[in-house]
């Protein structure tokens, strides 16, 4: 895989935590809805949200209660910086220069990456939530022009 096949925008279609026992967890629920973009001069950017997440009642984005401020932030996750392929290694490598998980500002957030026709797999190492050590499959699908 080279880095011309993953340039352009790719739609999350699937967004799973797995847990070492098999057990599937889906943090942002089953319509979890998302976007990755690669651009030709390196930069990525990442979306993942919730399309369930409630509106706050103030209508006003910074006057929302703890708990309309609590499930918006868990039912979300952003990121831009760049990123490096490591073909050699089956990994992509995200320099993430800012997030909305604040601890990922700054870090690099290897990934296996997997490309078979239009459907692009990004896996996360283990990694530690609530407690629980597991990994992390998005499945994303490539966009088509005019796509809503």
């Amino acid at each position: 895989m080279d880095k011309e096949q993953i340039v352009g925008t790719w739609n999350l279609i699937s967004y799973e935590l797995r847990l070492r026992d098999g057990i599937v967890i889906r943090p942002m629920g089953e319509g979890v809805q998302g976007i990755l973009m690669y651009d030709a001069q390196g930069h990525v950017v990442v979306e993942l949200m919730d399309p369930e997440r409630r509106y706050f009642e103030s209508g006003d984005w910074l006057k929302g209660t703890p708990e309309e401020i609590k499930e918006a932030f868990e039912g979300s996750l952003a990121y831009y910086g760049t990123y490096e392929l490591e073909e050699h290694k089956g990994m992509i490598l995200h320099h993430i220069q800012g997030c909305t998980f604040p601890n990922w500002s700054g870090t690099d957030q290897e990934r296996i990456i997997e490309l078979a026709g239009d459907k692009l797999k990004l896996i996360t190492p283990m990694i530690s939530l609530s407690g629980e050590e597991l990994v992390g499959h998005l499945t994303f699908q490539r966009a088509q022009p005019g796509y809503k």
